[in-house]
């Protein structure tokens, strides 16, 4: 108890003697009250010192000067906590996804859905598959969480990603169709520029640089699995999807046993062309994912194949084109995907298909506020979904957002720019809206527990204040941003950016993540859980 409090609470004792006992408990009560609010608002001011101190020493000693930014503040008011370089522009590598997954919230509400349609047309004996940007459409690590629904509007299970052509191919045979004219994968939703212009061109073929198209399948990638025999050769044990044909050369070969692994599948920019070569030391396997080109074609040639191995002709097979009529037919099936679903992903694992399927399907969205597919229809882009990214950006913090340049919605590019300001400011006005807030903070990564920080905050796993956030990573760049939670509802906000690390390393940049992150949590948690240092052993 301080002087003044302790002072108050004697003279309004000493009034106890001088009036009636009623009015003078009374006033020793209000006394006693007032008394304890001065002593909180006290300690809370000294705790909030503590922590500010705390995080300023955990950036000095980072030493990277005006290579980090930091910004820290209470979403409850939007107080400034802690701000260092905080409206300096900065690369965010995957923070970026923070703003998108936010922006999508707003455009689209957090009870939308993606919906891949399957229609016929009897008349025309033409089948379609109409896209709406779906990134999860085949995914193998969520297909079994998707919902299902037969033409009927019945439920189904959850299927593999072995089993969804054979559902799909099963409700046109339901349909009693034993030939198709035509067969159309309309993904016309989104525009045919599947690759940001700013992103790494040698680098095409990885999963994290997949193309991004208004039909996806399989995350846009492939697995190929293989196995080194005793005879000398090599046996591909799996091809997912089996895009068997698309192998042209193949000329692996087992070494020596505990020789080093030269093992290597490739393809060109614009071809599915597999070329499999090298060394894949004898009695070992491995698996090899690389992402797949034309997603659309490549889901067109599977689908027709899989109808005529089940006796059902097909003719034409083909990708709509800009100037193709809408689609028409009976509705033979729908898939849905939940945003939740979409924005978990995003956020939680880094899916950089997913960011980018969110940036599009809010431009299409913000383009084509009552428009349907067909040609007056404008696709999504990366131009209006910038646009429409930056006006959200701009009415959701206001000026804070000065020294923003958005080039994609994952962060992938170099072009990005934003700021820990900035960030923070985002942050915290969506975890105070309570139209979007639960499924924002939900989709971020949980420190200790979940995604790209499970193993990176270990010690923080089963501590009563959570931590959610997104890390980011590209060369020469490391952010971490997100938001604290302490069990009574205190929430703050952070954002600590490092750039220009390309021959220093990150090892600095994310031990001041670190060290911003438990100076948060010990001034937020009652119990003083939180006092060793986390692991930094993770992306």
């Amino acid at each position: 108890m301080n002087v003044d409090a302790a002072r108050l609470v004697s003279e309004m004792a000493l009034k106890r003697n001088r009036g009636s006992a009623l009015e003078s408990t009374r006033s020793f009560m209000l006394a006693v009250i007032l008394a304890l609010g001065l002593v909180g608002h006290d300690a809370a001011a000294q705790t909030s010192s503590a922590m500010t101190e705390a995080i300023r020493k955990g950036v000095r000693a980072a030493n990277l000067s005006t290579s980090l930014a930091c910004t820290v503040v209470r979403c409850e008011d939007g107080a400034v906590i802690f701000d260092e370089n905080g409206n300096a522009p900065f690369k965010p590598a995957s923070n970026m996804k923070v703003f998108t997954t936010g922006a999508a919230l707003q455009r689209l509400g957090p009870d939308f859905k993606f919906r891949t349609t399957l229609l016929l047309d009897k008349a025309q004996r033409r089948l379609t598959i109409v896209g709406d940007g779906d990134p999860a459409f085949g995914d193998p690590k969520v297909l079994e969480r998707m919902s299902f629904t037969d033409a009927a509007g019945n439920a189904l299970p959850g299927l593999k990603a072995s089993r969804l052509l054979d559902w799909w191919v099963d409700a046109v045979a339901r349909a009693g169709q034993t030939s198709i004219s035509e067969l159309v994968i309309d993904s016309r939703i989104f525009d045919n520029e599947c690759y940001n212009p700013t992103w790494p061109t040698d680098q095409r073929s990885r999963p994290y640089c997949a193309e991004v198209w208004g039909f996806n399948y399989h995350a846009n990638m492939m697995l190929i699995s293989a196995r080194a025999g005793d005879s000398g050769r090599v046996a591909l044990d799996a091809l997912e999807p089996d895009y068997s044909w698309a192998i042209a050369k193949n000329t692996a070969q087992a070494g020596p046993a505990k020789s080093k692994s030269t093992f290597v599948v490739t393809r060109n920019a614009t071809s599915n062309a597999l070329t499999i070569s090298g060394r894949l030391p004898a009695k070992t396997s491995t698996v090899v994912d690389l992402s797949m080109h034309n997603a659309p074609g490549l889901f067109a040639e599977l689908f027709a194949r899989a109808l005529r191995a089940r006796g059902i002709e097909v003719g034409a097979v083909r990708v709509a084109m800009p100037a193709d009529p809408a689609p028409t037919g009976e509705t033979l099936g729908v898939i849905e995907t939940p945003i939740s679903v979409v924005l978990e992903r995003t956020n939680t694992d880094s899916a950089n298909l997913y960011a980018e399927c969110l940036l599009k399907r809010v431009g299409a969205a913000s383009a084509n506020p009552n428009g349907t597919l067909g040609p007056q229809w404008t696709a999504g882009s990366w131009s209006n979904g910038t646009r429409a990214l930056r006006d959200s950006i701009h009415a959701t913090i206001g000026s804070a957002d000065q020294g923003f340049v958005i080039a994609d919605g994952c962060g992938l590019s170099h072009s990005n720019r934003i700021t820990s300001a900035g960030q923070a400011a985002w942050l915290r006005t969506l975890t105070m809206d309570p139209r979007v807030s639960k499924e924002f903070l939900q989709s971020l990564a949980l420190a200790g527990s979940t995604g790209t920080v499970k193993d990176r905050f270990d010690r923080l796993a089963g501590n009563p204040v959570k931590v959610r956030c997104k890390t980011g990573y590209i060369n020469g760049v490391s952010t971490l941003s997100g938001v604290v939670e302490a069990p009574d509802g205190r929430k703050i906000a952070f954002s600590v950016l490092g750039n220009n690390l390309e021959k220093i390393g990150t090892d600095r940049a994310r031990k001041a993540q670190e060290a911003v992150v438990m100076a948060i949590v010990h001034a937020l948690d009652d119990s003083n859980n939180a006092t060793t240092s986390p692991r930094t052993n993770s992306n």
